[in-house]
């Protein structure tokens, strides 16, 4: 009864059944919830080619590849595959045979749907995460948009109201809406006045869009959790507080394992391949502990509004060690590669820096027993079109007898 999020897919799979390639004739067959953890296409009865499309997918959402390129890269494998033009697909459960039509029409659903609601999943937990209470309905008002979409444009309610759950954009297929995200503040300088619920709101959404893809699955997580309690039920009492612990550690294994992916990626693509173009923005690196929080908070006298820790494409530039080495402070690469290892080791040595308001984990030089690296993140930063982060500002390594002007307090 052993598993990591750091082993391969299948294993994890086998415990906890994260998202997965499955085969649906029709979109319709598998449950909303289900949507946000399996992956997808109707009338596509081929695994391997599935997973094909999967992965071409989500290299085109991590690369910004636009569809135009993502389709000439995708027509060789479904050509390939006898799943392009005039074909004749089976349904597998009843052996109804059905004629289809796979051209640039259905492609371009097929990427669009995918690439909107994985944006869609991103932008509402940076959202959520962002300073602001309310959620402002915003469609785009041309012949193309849905007259249910149109009527909702510039409704404001609160960003925790269940009408969210079924109706966070994207609402239909090629659904262009988005939502804002406003303040009490900004609400009152505007002269908006928000609804108190969405009670009383028609859903807007079609059938098979009726679901916020940034939520977590509930549907599912209550069938796990039966599932895991029928298997610890099973277990000798050994067995049952081993899985326990096991259990309790998957969800921080699955942050520690997304955040290291984020920074791989930017160091690989601003640092080793000097990919000044590459499409990265915000991406987050470790989230501030409740003590850390508590004590920070008490020593500079400053509320914390959010505990995630967040770099972007500047701040990774900024740190390159070909423009700190001159001053004999830059990380070398594996030292980079490890900021969310120590962001995340509750036995990092953190102190506040009283003159500056910021938050410094410090972590040694492990070719150098004289220097000492930190990592520097500013609290409550407001970082444009993502709100309000805990901002890795700064990377450098000092001499470990060396003075300066910071005046610290050792809080960890």
């Amino acid at each position: 009864m052993k598993f990591s999020f750091f082993d391969e897919p299948t294993a994890v799979v086998e415990y906890l059944q994260n998202k997965n390639a499955e085969l649906h004739f029709d979109y319709d067959e598998i449950v909303h919830d289900a949507h946000k953890r399996a992956f997808t296409i109707a009338k596509m009865t081929d695994l391997d080619l599935l997973k094909d499309v999967q992965n071409s997918l989500s290299h085109a959402f991590k690369n910004g590849v636009g569809f135009d390129e993502w389709k000439k890269q995708i027509k060789p494998k479904l050509a390939a595959r006898g799943w392009l033009g005039k074909t004749q697909v089976t349904n597998p459960k009843t052996g109804e045979i059905k004629n289809i039509y796979v051209g640039n029409h259905r492609l371009k659903t097929i990427y669009n749907t995918n690439m909107r609601t994985a944006y869609a999943k991103a932008r509402y937990q940076s959202q959520m995460e962002a300073s602001g209470e309310y959620f402002r309905y915003v469609a785009v008002l041309d012949r193309l948009t849905r007259p249910a979409h149109k009527r909702m444009h510039g409704v404001v309610i609160p960003k925790t109201d269940k009408f969210w759950d079924k109706n966070y954009p994207p609402n239909g297929w090629n659904c262009r809406c988005k939502v804002q995200v406003l303040s009490k503040e900004q609400l009152k300088s505007r002269g908006i006045t928000p609804l108190a619920d969405g009670s009383f709101l028609k859903d807007v959404a079609s059938k098979d869009f009726a679901y916020n893809p940034g939520k977590s699955a509930d549907q599912l997580d209550e069938i796990l959790s039966k599932k895991q309690s029928a298997a610890l039920a099973a277990l000798r009492p050994k067995e049952q507080a081993k899985l326990k612990e096991q259990l309790a550690k998957f969800e921080h294994e699955r942050d520690l394992y997304t955040w290291q992916s984020g920074l791989n990626y930017a160091v690989d693509e601003l640092l080793v391949k000097k990919n000044l173009k590459a499409p990265i923005s915000v991406f987050a690196l470790g989230r501030l502990s409740d003590d850390i929080v508590k004590k920070s908070e008490k020593a500079l006298d400053i509320k914390t509004e959010t505990t995630t820790i967040v770099g972007d494409k500047h701040g990774i530039l900024h740190i390159r060690p070909e423009r700190k080495s001159e001053y004999g402070q830059d990380l070398r690469l594996d030292e980079i590669r490890r900021i969310v290892s120590v962001l995340g080791d509750k036995d990092t040595s953190v102190s506040v820096d009283t003159k500056n308001k910021n938050i410094i984990f410090w972590f040694d030089d492990e070719q150098d027993d004289t220097k000492i690296n930190k990592i520097v993140v500013d609290l409550n930063y407001k970082l444009k079109k993502f709100g309000l982060a805990n901002y890795m500002v700064t990377v450098g390594k000092v001499d470990k007898t060396s003075k300066d002007e910071a005046e610290y307090i050792k809080i960890r």
